[in-house]
């Protein structure tokens, strides 16, 4: 069988049944499976559609709407027509949406509610390719131009009389067809600077990344996952999406980031695709537990349990780890529904203090690396033997090696075709078939990757130094009440830093200290808070060089969005956007020659 997507796809059905079922979308307070019969059905109805508009292979087809079972059948029925998908992230905003439509010279659109439909509707006369406008959902859309907007309900009455058998041989036919190389899709990178890059990954690209994450990752039929990041952000989509399909795992999506807590109790993942925001989040939570308790007897047991595990006070599984489990870390691992075998983190930084606090209270997160020109996965720590504070080895088929500069690169069938219709950025970044990753890092004796900076990050002082920003803002958010810190520096005689902090915890931190406040800007301001934070910066900066360490520091009282520009989709900060945005901010930060 060839080693395509869609022989992945049509080998699982084949094992699994027509009547197993791996999508589940909650509706009420029930989950809804999507067998692979109405799968197979919904494909097929669309490659009808597909046909009907004369699409030839190569046309390129967008996809913008948050995880559900629609995006995988509009996925798949894309590769089997030859189609290219381009995945959108539903956050973007409209002049945004524009770029990559029109960069990519979609024929036909995707989108699953009227907020995004508004959105399109509204760049739609800038696009002269694209044609039509499907929305998932079954609303009226009679104020939009109906000629070229449809439910995707009125297509699926298309060869619905087709037995089951019928269309499986309809998919292997098309199957047979598609080869390796061909394209599936262009993803679009979320730069932190200018406007994104189209990534052009293939069904070898994927394929090999889904081979070499299953030799790591032991996934069955057993396994349930709780996906919440998009399906548009290629970890979510290699490892959360195809990996689990193809593993015969069942896949809960999530409603909203807000509802995680709720759903991981109700579905009892046993694995959680995450980037470290989540784990973040999930630790501060308990740190306020604590902090919440009525003084007694057990918030002195609470706290007893929780300092243990940021010291790592006694070997587990002692006599005082089992008491602390029996009491605590058994109710921790119970919010997260109890069954959790792995959270597997990527798309940034995990700090090393927060994996192994977690790993101590009995719950294991496995930190990876890649990017989307890798398909994503470059590396992942075995669960054999897990180093927290390094990203892993790399995984099978896959080369990693370092330049004299340290910079990361990489070679093996995961890397990219490369950049769409951008030949200059492609041959600026795979040479002599290595991809340059712009990773500044280190590789330790046992080949476990350690990420130390980003190559164009790194500052250098008016004085000459070099500073990674990323090593010391790690550091600086470990603080519970930090959301967003940005170091600055760059030819600048010292480094300051920008300070988002958590309203909550923030204001947490303001009633340990008794200090009152009206309004949030008021807190902002105190300056026993600032004293506070300072006093927290300079303890955990103390093993910095002197030239690292921040003088200054100023809180935002803006938080950091996706839709303000302030944040990737991928949740990175966008440093030239944000230097310009709060220019005032930081030259108030450094004397006036």
């Amino acid at each position: 069988m060839n080693n395509t997507l869609t022989s992945f796809l049509l080998d699982h059905i084949e094992k699994t049944g027509l009547d197993y079922a791996s999508f589940f979308t909650k509706e009420d307070d029930e989950y809804i499976p999507f067998s692979n019969s109405l799968l197979i059905k919904q494909i097929s109805a669309l490659i009808s559609y597909f046909n009907k508009l004369n699409l030839k292979p190569g046309d390129k087809v967008a996809i913008i709407a948050e995880n559900r079972n629609e995006w995988a059948v509009t996925d798949f029925a894309c590769m089997f027509c030859r189609l290219v998908s381009v995945p959108v992230y539903t956050s973007l905003s409209a002049s945004q949406i524009k770029y990559i439509l029109g960069n990519s010279d979609s024929k036909v659109c995707f989108l699953s509610n009227l907020h995004l439909l508004d959105k399109v509707s509204r760049i739609r006369e800038e696009l002269p390719a694209l044609k039509e406008i499907i929305i998932f959902r079954d609303i009226d859309t009679s104020k939009f131009d109906s000629d070229k907007t449809i439910r995707y309900s009125e297509l699926m009455d298309a060869g619905k009389n087709n037995g089951e058998e019928f269309i499986l041989n309809q998919l292997r036919s098309l199957s047979l067809e598609i080869v390796n190389p061909d394209l599936v899709t262009i993803v679009y990178t979320s730069g932190t600077t200018g406007n994104p890059k189209g990534v052009m990954l293939t069904h070898n690209n994927y394929c090999s990344n889904v081979n070499a994450c299953q030799k790591i990752l032991s996934i069955n039929r057993e396994d349930r996952f709780l996906s919440y990041l998009p399906f548009s952000h290629s970890y979510e989509r290699t490892a959360g999406y195809y990996l689990a399909l193809f593993c015969g795992a069942k896949i809960y999506f999530a409603q909203s980031f807000e509802t995680i807590p709720a759903q991981l109790t109700e579905v009892k993942p046993t694995l959680v695709i995450t980037v470290p925001r989540l784990l973040d989040k999930f630790y501060n939570r308990i740190i306020k537990t604590g902090t919440d308790m009525d003084e007694g007897i057990g918030k002195k047991i609470f706290n007893f349990a929780i300092d243990s595990a940021h010291k790592k006070s006694f070997p587990k599984n002692s006599l005082k780890w089992k008491l602390a489990n029996a009491l605590v870390y058994k109710k921790l691992r119970e919010k997260t529904g109890g069954k959790i075998r792995y959270f597997i983190s990527g798309g940034g930084a995990l700090n090393k203090q927060t994996g192994e606090f977690f790993e101590f209270t009995g719950i294991t997160i496995l930190e990876g690396y890649g990017m989307t020109e890798t398909s994503p996965v470059i590396s992942v720590n075995p669960p054999s033997n897990n180093k927290y504070g390094t990203v892993g080895k790399p995984i099978s088929g896959v080369s990693v090696k370092l330049t004299n500069e340290n910079e990361i690169i990489v070679s093996g069938d995961l890397v990219m075709k490369g950049y769409f219709n951008d030949e200059m950025s492609t041959a600026e970044t795979i040479k002599d078939g290595w991809l340059h990753t712009g990773d500044i890092g280190e590789i330790d004796p046992d080949g476990y990757i350690k990420i130390t900076d980003r190559k164009k990050s790194l500052i250098k002082t008016s004085g000459g130094k070099y500073i990674a920003p990323a090593h010391i803002e790690d550091i600086i958010g470990g603080l519970n009440y930090v959301e967003n810190v940005m170091i600055i520096g760059n030819e600048r005689m010292y480094v300051t830093a920008l300070i988002v902090p958590d309203r909550d915890q923030l204001a947490e931190l303001a009633k340990k200290n008794n200090l009152e406040y009206h309004l949030y800007s008021d807190l902002i301001n105190n300056k026993v808070i600032n004293e506070l934070i300072r006093k927290d910066i300079d303890r955990l900066q103390s093993d910095l060089a002197p030239y690292e360490k921040i003088k200054k520091f100023t809180l935002l009282e803006i938080h950091f969005t996706i839709e303000g520009g302030e944040l990737t989709p991928t949740m990175k900060v966008k440093r030239k956007f944000v230097e310009e945005r709060f220019k005032d901010e930081i030259e108030r930060m450094y004397p006036k020659i």
